[in-house]
């Protein structure tokens, strides 16, 4: 709940910084005013309608309140970012060079709406180009070759996802159209690497996704690693849920697949007494010359896994910082914020993840599955 209060402020807070300065900018313009006044009005009442009667609202109407809503705060944030950069240079050349030209009291009234304008019509183009990229996943090919004999296995085609965060936002349409591509992939095996649900296990009952999630196989099976969303609210029920639709979840466990490889899953680091990877395979493992493929959500200390002997390490959690600046966040905090590396023998994946928490928009980043196409040599 302090997370949507927290929202709900931001929210308010950036409605009034810039109708503001839409008000200041339309001075003596009464239509423009008038205009300006009826749209901000408009989408807070709605948006503040949506935030306190959601329960008693139609879901349908509180899902678009939703997606307008964390639409409309985006689009103020990057608005309100560049009008900031506007005026910031302007006080620049203003001192700089001294002139009334320079300075916005010197500006005829179409400058000022002109430069106004201009960032509202980049930022759409932006956000148009944003939603496009989360409703169009990309499938990233990884070859990847492992120096071991996996049984019969020669290769293995391996769908890795992650982070769909179904629940409020995510709804059933976007669960029905990230299982299509999961499953057009005809993979060997389909593995996720937490933050399959979001938080509440209520949409899902309600919307029937649960149903949409019993359509994944493979003939290898269907597994996930815990994430922190599996954490939050109801999580044994979430991950009792997940195991009923056909997903193991593997919990500080390993599994001996088709007798040929073994597959890891550690429990999320929301855990604090969960096993070391070194810890799993002393407990689990009784062949290390049998590859070892591990599912761990949060990549942030990859040399456990290549100093345990893993051979192929996945992971999600970062969603690539989701929207810019985010993606230059994630990679100043991360080793790997999203893509492939090597360390040692380990082959790391991180994927950017095909959900998203808040607006619905990849700018700067993609929605993605990744196809391991693994060769044992």
């Amino acid at each position: 709940m302090r997370a949507l209060i927290n929202a709900f402020i931001i929210h308010l807070t950036l409605n009034i910084l810039v109708f503001l300065k839409g008000w200041h900018v339309f001075d003596g313009k009464k239509t423009a005013r008038i205009i300006l006044s009826i749209l901000f009005g408009a989408e807070l009442l709605f948006y503040a309608t949506g935030f306190f009667l959601y329960r008693h609202l139609p879901e349908p109407l509180v899902q678009h309140i939703r997606v307008t809503g964390t639409s409309w705060m985006l689009f103020l944030l990057y608005s309100g970012g560049l009008w900031l950069i506007i005026d910031l240079i302007t006080l620049l050349f203003q001192r700089q060079l001294h002139h009334p030209f320079t300075s916005l009291r010197g500006w005829s009234p179409k400058r000022k709406i002109l430069l106004f304008l201009l960032p509202v019509v980049v930022v759409a183009c932006i956000m148009a180009h944003g939603r496009y990229r989360f409703m169009h996943p990309e499938v990233e090919q990884i070859p990847v070759t492992v120096h071991k004999k996996a049984g019969n296995h020669d290769s293995l085609r391996i769908v890795v996802a992650g982070d769909m965060h179904l629940g409020w936002m995510i709804d059933r349409h976007h669960t029905r159209r990230f299982v299509d591509l999961i499953m057009a992939q005809r993979a060997d095996m389909i593995l996720f690497v937490g933050d399959i649900f979001d938080s509440q296990i209520e949409p899902i009952l309600q919307q029937g996704m649960d149903q949409e999630l019993r359509r994944l196989s493979a003939p290898l099976g269907v597994y996930t690693c815990t994430g922190n969303h599996e954490y939050r609210y109801d999580s044994e029920e979430k991950i009792s849920l997940l195991n009923e639709v056909g997903i193991t979840v593997l919990r500080d466990s390993a599994v001996l697949i088709d007798s040929a490889f073994y597959l890891v899953g550690r429990e999320d680091k929301v855990i604090t007494h969960r096993k070391s990877t070194a810890e799993i395979l002393a407990d689990e493992v009784s062949d290390h010359t049998k590859p070892m493929i591990l599912l761990n959500h949060t990549p942030d200390n990859l040399d456990e896994e290549a100093d345990a002997g893993i051979d192929i390490a996945l992971y999600g959690h970062t969603h690539h910082g989701q929207a810019f600046p985010g993606n230059l966040i994630t990679e100043w905090i991360f080793e790997v914020a999203h893509g492939y590396k090597k360390k040692g023998d380990t082959h790391i994946y991180v994927t950017s993840g095909l959900g998203l928490v808040g607006p619905q928009y990849r700018i700067g980043t993609q929605s993605e599955i990744a196809l391991l196409t693994v060769r044992f040599e």
